[in-house]
């Protein structure tokens, strides 16, 4: 039955329209950026994307590039909250231009070290000087973004994981956007370490869309998660002939093994999520 909602959703077609939920999974390459737009107006900007040696006092980040651009597209010039994350330059470095050029209410923090001069080091410095509200993320907390509307905070737990193939990436902040009867899961780039404690935890994973860990590496969306998550649709946020080989194979398999619709930015661009809250929509944003 929810496979076929998403189906009815995808031949509807995807047509904006007022008091629905928007998300906006932007083509950043090599990165990781979401825009929220709920209904009742809130705007949650997850990750803002970064690329080896562009900057945003230069303009050639993500963030000036790509991110900026697009609120403003959409006439946002608040956002309500933004979140890093983890201190990975591919998922902060673009918040820099964001917090730079647009009013920022609140920030969430996975609260992981990072050097001063580093795009997070330097993203912190940022906030403390605009006087933005900055919350540390918690497995358990929750942010009301409305009627219906909700984003959970499923990781990371206390205390962090340390000893994992990268603990940056195995505390990062894992998150649940719910509207009425869908959600939205947000892997950042959790490995098998990080899914295996909200298993054990029996974190309540269940979502109509993923958008997958790591980019679609080997080392994250293990069977176990996505049996538990039992995602209908997932999003992968990679840069075209990236460096890295993303999406493995071996990730793409699984996604397959378990009848995912597959959805990339490599080759699709920036994808848009609508949803009333009972059935979804979800296309290339060429197509709105």
């Amino acid at each position: 039955m929810r496979r076929g909602m998403l189906l009815l959703a995808l031949l509807a077609g995807c047509r904006s329209a007022p008091e629905r939920l928007r998300v906006t999974f932007l083509d950043v390459g090599q990165g990781d950026s979401a825009v929220i737009e709920a209904p009742s107006g809130r705007v949650v900007v997850m990750d803002g994307g970064g690329a080896p040696g562009s900057d945003p006092q230069t303009g050639t980040d993500p963030g000036s590039r790509i991110v900026v651009p697009f609120l403003r597209s959409r006439g946002i010039s608040t956002v309500d909250l933004l979140v890093a994350t983890h201190p990975d330059d591919d998922h902060v470095q673009g918040l820099l231009a964001v917090t730079e050029r647009l009013v920022v209410r609140a920030a969430l923090d996975s609260g992981l070290p990072a050097p001063p001069n580093s795009p997070m080091g330097r993203l912190r410095a940022l906030w403390k000087a605009q006087g933005v509200l900055v919350h540390r993320a918690y497995r358990g907390q929750r942010f009301e973004l409305g009627k219906s509307t909700s984003l959970e905070i499923l990781h990371p737990k206390t205390p962090w994981l340390t000893g994992t193939r990268s603990d940056d990436n195995n505390n990062a902040i894992v998150a649940r956007l719910v509207y009425k009867e869908v959600r939205v899961l947000f892997a950042a780039d959790a490995e098998l370490e990080a899914e295996q404690s909200l298993l054990d935890a029996r974190q309540e994973l269940a979502s109509q869309v993923l958008k997958v860990g790591h980019h679609g590496g080997r080392t994250s969306t293990s069977a176990s998660f996505l049996r538990a998550s039992s995602p209908q649709a997932a999003i992968l946020s990679c840069g075209r002939e990236n460096r890295f080989g993303h999406p493995h194979k071996e990730t793409l398999q699984r996604l397959v093994e378990q009848n995912v619709t597959i959805f990339r930015t490599d080759q699709q661009g920036a994808l848009a999520l609508e949803s009333d809250g009972a059935l979804f929509s979800l296309c290339p944003l060429s197509r709105l």
